[in-house]
């Protein structure tokens, strides 16, 4: 038995995060299991190896999702018994997104609708897997996030000449698949 727990427990967490410090970052306390450390997706996180985590993600200045990951406890033997809803980080089955409609370039005149669509799918479809989207556009040579733009589609009710320009959508699921980002569309004034 382990000074910190072997399981994914309420009363694990708390010991195991104790020595997280306060800081400005949002950091998560997370339990990882052999099968989760395997995962692909979650070594892309930087969530490697079994035991207990401290973890949170950023999005940088070109628009990229980040991830900080620090192994607060090493667990040999670690159980797997699922006690947390912590698959948003540590994901137990390989999820992949999938874009079967990118968005596509457009010409809009002022004034008009302007509507960007995208669909996408999460495989396997595990009852908690839901896809987030954040619509972004390109601001010089940075990508900044569209504020309340996050669902399959953009729309604009009244185009107006600052509209124009590159955007793209950056997609993420609830339950650890790695994020995939959408194809550029251009959207220029007719």
């Amino acid at each position: 038995m382990s000074l910190y727990g072997r399981t994914d427990e309420a009363g694990n967490v708390t010991k195991a995060g104790r020595g997280i410090a306060a800081s400005s970052q949002a950091k998560t306390t997370v339990f990882v299991n052999e099968t989760e450390a395997a995962l692909e997706s979650n070594k892309e996180r930087g969530l490697n190896a079994p035991g207990w985590w401290s973890y949170f993600s950023y999005t940088d200045s070109s628009g990229a999702t980040r991830h900080k990951a620090e192994q607060l406890i090493f667990i040999a033997n670690a159980d797997g018994t699922e006690n947390l809803a912590d698959d948003t980080i540590a994901a137990d089955v390989a999820v992949i997104i999938d874009i079967q409609t990118q968005p596509a370039d457009t010409a809009v005149a002022v004034g008009a609708a302007l509507q960007l669509v995208l669909a996408a799918t999460a495989t396997p479809p595990a009852d908690a897997s839901v896809l987030t989207y954040q619509w972004q556009k390109k601001s010089g040579k940075r990508w900044a996030d569209v504020a309340g733009e996050t669902a399959t589609t953009f729309d604009v009710a009244s185009y107006a000449a600052t509209d124009a320009g590159s955007y793209r959508v950056k997609i993420n699921s609830t339950n650890g698949a790695t994020e995939k980002i959408s194809a550029v569309a251009v959207v220029t004034t007719s």
